[in-house]
């Protein structure tokens, strides 16, 4: 039976989305200096349900729990949701999951955690019981420089980036807030930039060689343009 982990925090929409680019990159990071992981981790993402107070409420009667005032307190407070699907273990041998929720929950100010089901635990107390469990040794840290180390590319030839973007666009679709500020930066980018993310909703994630094809540019213009637009909507204000 598949599980999902949901963290609400009080961090506004535009910055849950930087913490999910930056928590992938942790991992990412991680997993190259340590290829021999075999750890499991949970899919995350940038959004999920934020259930109501009502029925959080109606929740708790149904299980017979007490719902403390400051919790619905602090429910009532969050603005984003964060999620984790199918996670790892967290309670008994620990790992590459544990220092993962211990990342997020590093960052995300005040939030209610719900693993699975009710009731919700609050983030602080999370954290410290995680404290107490084993993580993935040398998670978060900057690995040691390499001397001469060449420029890390996309190996997949910009197919990563647009997989990136194109998660983000699809979105704003559905949530409101995200829009604005996709809309914004949209506005604030160049045609060429405009016109790949166009591309990407119709014709999903693509390879750098093959938008550049599509829209009739040099591969070095795309780039360009594909780079400035995951700038404009991961770094905006």
């Amino acid at each position: 039976m598949s599980a999902t982990y949901s963290i609400l925090t009080t961090l506004e929409p535009k910055a849950i989305l930087e913490l999910e680019q930056a928590a992938i990159g942790a991992v990412e990071e991680f997993l190259e200096e340590h290829p021999e992981c075999d750890d499991e981790w949970g899919e995350m993402s940038a959004g999920g349900p934020m259930p109501r107070p009502e029925e959080v409420r109606a929740a708790y009667e149904k299980y017979g729990l007490e719902l403390e005032p400051d919790v619905l307190e602090r429910l009532e407070r969050c603005r984003s949701v964060f999620s984790i699907d199918n996670p790892g273990d967290i309670d008994t041998v620990g790992g590459l999951q544990v220092s993962i929720l211990r990342f997020l929950l590093e960052r995300t100010g005040e939030s209610l955690v719900l693993l699975n089901d009710y009731p919700f635990e609050k983030g602080e107390a999370l954290l410290a019981r995680l404290g107490r469990v084993p993580g993935a040794k040398g998670f978060g840290k900057a690995p040691p420089p390499k001397r001469r180390a060449p420029a890390r590319r996309d190996p997949k030839g910009g197919e990563v980036r647009a997989l990136r973007v194109l998660k983000l666009l699809e979105r704003a679709v559905n949530d409101v807030r995200v829009a604005i500020d996709v809309k914004a930066a949209l506005h604030s980018v160049s045609a060429n930039a405009r016109n790949y993310g166009a591309l990407l909703l119709e014709e999903g994630a693509v390879t750098d060689v093959k938008a550049a094809k599509e829209l009739g540019v040099e591969l070095d213009e795309l780039v360009t343009a594909a780079d400035e637009l995951e700038r404009a909507l991961f770094r905006r204000g």
